[in-house]
């Protein structure tokens, strides 16, 4: 993995960002690309790292103008901070969208706004809010790529299913104490003989 063009300090201590800002090389060949837009050095560079630890090849931008000269080039996926300057994030999906209908798209932000969740939706968009960590922000990149067609079932928090179907698990077994203690005998036997969960 290698970062190319890191973050530039001016003079007056701040952080600003070539229209390029790096590239993330993942380790294997022919790795699908992702494409970051975000303003923000140290929310780029998190993003970058979480998505080459998937395997993208990463390439990002702090500009919506930069951006979009590079989606000339077909991506796996766009990662995009909602406000870029006069443009914002769900101006850049829809012209994604536009050359290569099969984009996967992540629009994040601090705002957490249930009209932005339904915007980026309606575009085929997952809306993701910066808070979240790596694990559920990797989620919700994987859930987006295999999402089945452009329009299928919205994808909201928690992004890890696992976590929903505990939650549902949980609050189920609170009704039937003996259910959730017999589902749990089932789930350890099988994991230590495949077979014992017959028995049961």
């Amino acid at each position: 993995m290698e970062l190319r063009n890191h973050v530039r300090r001016p003079a007056d201590g701040g952080t600003s960002m070539t229209s390029t800002i790096f590239s993330v090389d993942a380790m294997l060949t022919g790795a699908p690309t992702a494409l970051v837009v975000e303003p923000s050095a140290p929310d780029a560079i998190w993003i970058a790292l979480v998505l080459s630890g998937l395997g993208f090849r990463v390439t990002a931008s702090d500009t919506f103008q930069g951006a979009r000269a590079q989606l000339t080039t077909p991506v796996a996926l766009l990662a995009t901070e909602l406000r870029l300057g006069e443009y914002n994030g769900l101006h850049l999906v829809l012209r994604g969208k536009s050359l290569h209908p099969q984009l996967a798209a992540i629009v994040t932000s601090h705002i957490d706004d249930p009209v932005l969740y339904d915007e980026a939706e309606r575009l085929g968009a997952t809306f993701v809010l910066k808070s979240v960590g790596a694990h559920q922000f990797r989620a919700a990149v994987l859930r987006t790529l295999f999402r089945r067609g452009p329009q299928g079932e919205p994808i909201r928090p928690p992004y890890e299913r696992r976590t929903a179907n505990r939650r549902r698990q949980v609050a189920a077994a609170d009704h039937h104490p003996e259910l959730r203690v017999g589902e749990r005998r089932r789930d350890v036997s099988s994991l230590i003989h495949p077979d014992a969960s017959r028995e049961f």
